[in-house]
């Protein structure tokens, strides 16, 4: 599977794309801000947005930005010796959103990482220790077999914090 992944700006026109789950609802607003809010907070440099392009056809995006990761939320071993710094550099995987149609064929993992090789690469120039996300408790297991980590604290309002090491 051949994707591609184009920087969105203004003038793209975007598809009408559906990134609820199976029953309707939008737990972390992926489709809600596809259609209403990508376009501000692309441009107000909030996120960066990208569209994933199969065969030339727009069928999913994902957001990223800087962000940092509080120790307290990693297990013990991550902490680096030696430092006193509460917070550890992340790129936040914002949102991550795969049409209905196109689910179930690999997208989301390499989106993933796609990612992975973008913190890796922007770490050289600004550092980046790890991934971050937040998931429903229904996707842990998914991002769990991808080598995201649980956070230690619990789920707030169904929603799981994860993180990955990249260095």
């Amino acid at each position: 599977m051949k994707l591609a992944y184009i920087l969105y700006h203004e003038g793209i026109k975007l598809p009408k794309l559906d990134f609820t789950e199976d029953d309707g609802s939008d737990p972390v607003e992926i489709n809600r801000f596809f259609h209403n809010d990508l376009d501000r907070y692309h441009s107000n440099k909030l996120s960066t947005v990208r569209l994933v392009q199969l065969a030339g056809k727009i069928v999913a995006y994902f957001t990223v930005s800087m962000n940092a990761i509080e120790l307290s939320v990693l297990d013990k071993n991550e902490k680096v010796s030696g430092t006193t710094t509460k917070k550890y550099p992340a790129m936040l995987l914002g949102r991550i959103g795969v049409d209905k149609k196109y689910r179930k064929k690999g997208i989301a993992k390499a989106i993933c990482t796609f990612c992975q090789g973008l913190a890796s690469v922007t770490s050289e120039k600004v550092a980046c220790r790890y991934i971050m996300l937040h998931t429903p408790l229904n996707k842990v297991s998914i991002y769990q077999k991808m080598g995201f980590i649980q956070s230690v604290n619990p789920p707030k309002k169904g929603i799981v914090s994860m993180y990955m090491r990249i260095v």
